[in-house]
C-alpha cells in the first residue's frame, strides 16, 4: 500500500526563495577583479614570475566562470521550485473545484 503525498506549496515556495538568494551569493562569490589581483602580484614575481602570473590569470577566469554557471544552476533550481509550486496550486485547485463539483452532482 502506497503512503499518501502531500506538499506544501508555501515551503516549496520558500525553497525556491532560499535557493535564489544562495545564487546570488555564490554569484557574488564569483565577482572578481582578475586583473587587479594579477596587477598587484606582478611586482612581486616580475619577469620571472610572468608566465606563473599568466597560468594564474587563465585559472582564475575559468574558476570565476565555473562559480558563474554553479550560480546560473542554483538560480534555475529556485525558478523550477516557484513554477512546481504554482503547478501544485493550481492542481489542487483544480481536483478541489472538481470534487465540489462532483459532490454537488450527486447530492452533496
Amino acid at each position: 500500500m502506497s503512503e499518501p503525498l502531500s506538499i506544501e506549496s508555501d515551503a516549496v515556495r520558500t525553497f525556491a526563495a532560499t535557493q535564489e538568494g544562495v545564487a546570488g551569493q555564490i554569484a557574488a562569490a564569483g565577482d572578481m577583479d582578475t586583473v587587479t589581483h594579477v596587477a598587484a602580484m606582478t611586482p612581486v614575481f616580475g619577469v620571472i614570475g610572468a608566465d606563473y602570473l599568466a597560468m594564474f590569470a587563465a585559472a582564475q577566469v575559468l574558476h570565476a566562470k565555473d562559480i558563474n554557471e554553479l550560480s546560473g544552476k542554483v538560480d534555475n533550481l529556485g525558478k523550477h521550485a516557484f513554477g512546481t509550486a504554482a503547478v501544485i496550486d493550481d492542481s489542487d485547485s483544480s481536483f478541489s473545484n472538481l470534487l465540489g463539483s462532483l459532490g454537488n452532482q450527486i447530492g452533496g
